[in-house]
């Protein structure tokens, strides 16, 4: 677990008074935050925030706090998707894979949030800009994001919404498991991201493979790994009894090839009408955060509670 510490900066300065200087302390409360990539000291709840990361708008969106830059890969779409359609008033910074530098020097920061597998290479050059944290979020397993939402819960001082925001969460998992559990009960399901050359599935390891675990569904494949690329043999194997795709663009992809095959459509789920496709990838494989929670839960009961 990430720590924060207390910390007091003293600036001494001369005021004119009458003919005479006298020295005027004013002392400014900092906070000082581990993160992946060592410790940062910024003032006391920061509220002009960058981030670089869906997850984080997610989150500081969530508590309450409205960061003035994003890094949004120039598409405002993606950021109302996240925030549901209420955050307009925003710099963009351009892409999460390369955040503009020079955008964000032109600002008044008081804390930057960037990825760690993204932005380490940059790290250094963030931290010049404004005080910089590194959390972990492309690679992101559940708990991290839970533990990530935590700690920037206590950096904008809003604990207490975070605790309602984490209960009611775990309240509608636990629901939604007591009704999936008896509906796929035994059924094992493949959850895959399927790439122009890669069938790439999402483990239980990995933040949907943890999210649909809570809700009552049995990851076809349980791995350390987040994610694992499958030859279609090893589908075969596999023969999970329900397959979910994360794109809802799957034409080029090499969905579009296997799907042509004899094997493929030989599996069990193909054959048993037990094939669901997402109306919208970004839920599923972005934005990893709340939003991507209440989607992704909306679509499950679609598909298997609605029938």
């Amino acid at each position: 677990m990430k720590q924060i510490w207390m910390t007091s900066l003293v600036v001494v300065s001369l005021m004119l008074v009458g003919c005479s200087n006298e020295k005027v302390e004013e002392v400014t409360q900092t906070v000082g935050i581990e993160h992946d990539l060592g410790s940062t000291v910024v003032e006391e709840t920061p509220i002009s925030i960058a981030v670089l990361e869906f997850s984080f708008l997610d989150a500081l969106y969530r508590l309450g706090v409205n960061p003035v830059a994003i890094a949004d890969d120039n598409e405002q779409s993606k950021v109302l998707d996240v925030t549901n359609k209420e955050l307009t008033n925003y710099t963009t910074v351009g892409a999460r894979k390369e955040p503009s530098l020079e955008t964000l020097s032109l600002m008044d920061l008081d804390l930057i949030i960037a990825d760690t597998s993204r932005h380490s290479q940059v790290y250094d050059d963030l931290n010049k800009i404004a005080p910089t944290i590194s959390l972990t979020s492309n690679d992101s397993t559940y708990e991290q994001f839970v533990e990530t939402f935590v700690l920037l819960a206590q950096i904008v001082d809003k604990e207490a919404v975070a605790e309602q925001i984490l209960a009611e969460t775990e309240t509608k998992l636990e629901a939604l498991k007591t009704e999936l559990s008896q509906v796929l009960a035994g059924k094992t399901v493949l959850v895959v991201s399927p790439k122009n050359d890669k069938y790439t599935a999402h483990t239980s390891s990995s933040f949907v493979g943890a999210v649909l675990e809570q809700s009552g569904i049995q990851n076809a494949i349980v791995n350390e790994a987040l994610e694992v690329d499958l030859s279609l043999e090893q589908v075969v194997e596999l023969d999970a009894d329900v397959i979910i795709y994360m794109r809802d663009d799957l034409e080029g992809t090499i969905y579009s090839e296997w799907t042509q095959t004899q094997l493929y459509n030989q599996l069990s789920a193909v054959i048993n009408d037990e094939v669901y496709v997402t109306s919208k990838k970004e839920y599923w494989t972005q934005y990893r955060g709340f939003a991507s929670i209440d989607f992704i839960t909306a679509e499950l009961e679609n598909w298997f509670l609605s029938k």
